[in-house]
């Protein structure tokens, strides 16, 4: 795509209507790549995978009638059916537990994230960020959405997606996520799912508010959030179905990847995965570089995150052809968001190839 920022505007239904509008034919792109996906990997036709999908959006109608609306917007200016826009929406809680119930030994893999406290940032401002990690072939926006209430939400999402990933709004809370997995992931749980999460995040306006949308009901699938504020610093929270453990940074450094950091705290058991140490090398190397550099500017920061170490399984992803296809995953963007400065740097691709772009959320 030529085009990665796009601005949309108003309530969530005229936002979601501009977002199916301006990225009707990635949303048609994405909608076949996923349900390809779900038919070759987990053996799911496109008729269940909707007739899933049309299950669970009944309970978002619930869970977020604002949401839902958004979708509907989707939907309808993208000449889509609502169900494959739900699909695209719940992907993460039905395409990782369709995955992780078929291939027990192949786990969640990508993303590395990371948040810097003032002490260990040069300019002394809190910083988060990540290596968004995922399939080749998904087209990914930068998006800018700004609410009734005047808040400005900057994301990075799925074309047909609502709700952004990683990203900041303009009261400075930022999100950074990682896929996760656990022997309890049940979508048919249908707690309020992922995106929905990231996008009440990102409509938080405190810290406070941001962490009791992790926390205020169980989850369906397991996941990792890193939140931040400008002054209230940063904290990551592994998600599991029923449980959940709060890690503070590490003498001004916290970095997380798609392994619970310590099983023994979390009332959870990850399935069986034998590139597990594939993850506990990024969270290491990321770790063992922001240390060993700080404390660190942005310009430092963007030459980590393309770091080539154990090409092609290094922070800076690429596909890997002792590997099957259908497994690869790729770095899709690098970001880093300066909580207090209100910006955000990001390359559209692996950091390695694209030069990284600024863009003001303020």
């Amino acid at each position: 795509m030529s085009q990665l920022h796009f601005r949309f505007s108003g309530t969530a239904h005229e936002q979601g209507l501009a977002h199916g509008e301006s990225l009707r034919e990635p949303i048609e792109k994405n909608i076949d790549v996923y349900i390809t996906r779900f038919d070759r990997e987990a053996g799911i036709c496109k008729q269940d995978l909707l007739v899933n999908a049309g299950i669970y959006m009944n309970k978002l109608r619930n869970q977020s009638p604002e949401y839902v609306s958004a979708m509907n917007g989707i939907s309808e200016s993208s000449n889509r059916d609502i169900l494959e826009i739900a699909m695209l929406n719940l992907r993460y809680e039905l395409l990782y537990y369709a995955l992780g119930k078929i291939y027990m030994d192949e786990s969640v893999d990508g993303c590395t994230s990371f948040a810097l406290l003032p002490e260990a940032s040069q300019n002394k401002h809190v910083v988060i960020g990540q290596n968004w990690d995922w399939i080749p072939d998904v087209d990914c926006v930068l998006v800018t959405g700004t609410d009734t209430d005047g808040l400005r939400r900057t994301s990075f999402t799925e074309a047909g997606i609502f709700a952004g990933k990683p990203g900041m709004n303009s009261e400075g809370v930022g999100l950074a996520v990682n896929g996760m997995c656990s022997t309890s992931d049940n979508w048919a749980r249908f707690q309020k799912p992922f995106h929905l999460r990231c996008y009440e995040i990102l409509r938080s306006r405190t810290m406070d508010d941001a962490l009791d949308v992790l926390t205020d009901s169980p989850r369906s699938c397991t996941a990792n959030f890193i939140v931040g504020q400008v002054s209230h610093g940063a904290v990551d929270i592994e998600l599991a179905p029923d449980s959940l453990r709060s890690i503070d940074p590490d003498n001004g450094v916290l970095v997380h990847t798609n392994h619970f950091r310590n099983p023994d705290k979390i009332d959870a058991t990850e399935p069986p995965n034998p590139r597990k140490h594939l993850s506990k090398f990024r969270q290491v190397r990321m770790e063992t570089l922001l240390n060993e550099q700080k404390p660190l500017d942005v310009k430092r920061i963007q030459e980590i995150l393309k770091d080539h170490e154990n090409h092609p399984q290094s922070l800076c992803r690429h596909r890997d052809n002792m590997i099957p296809e259908s497994q690869h995953i790729i770095t899709k963007t690098s970001m880093i968001m300066d909580l207090e400065d209100r910006k955000i740097w990001l390359s559209n691709g692996q950091p390695c190839k694209n030069d990284f772009k600024t863009y003001d959320v303020s």
